[in-house]
């Protein structure tokens, strides 16, 4: 079994942390909306509920989105691309 290590790969890259950023947006959005949580006990009950609210659909564009943002990585050696 061969496995291909990328050395290329950028370990902070804005495309390839972009989804992480999306799915923290999505959930920070969800928590800090009026009213917010007044104690530990309601910031979990709140992360719990928008953890709770990421549906399959969204994690299967996540991970398309994450998956060609790789191919196009490894396709161009990781040069930098504009607007990916």
């Amino acid at each position: 079994m061969e496995i291909t290590t990328f050395s290329f790969w950028p370990p902070c890259s804005p495309v390839l942390t972009l989804f992480y950023f999306f799915l923290w947006g999505f959930v920070k959005d969800s928590v800090y909306v009026p009213p917010f949580p007044m104690s530990i006990h309601e910031l979990h009950d709140s992360i719990t509920h928008a953890l709770q609210a990421i549906t399959a659909d969204m994690l299967h564009w996540v991970w398309d989105e994450f998956d060609y943002h790789v191919d196009v990585c490894h396709v161009t050696k990781g040069a930098h691309i504009e607007g990916l």
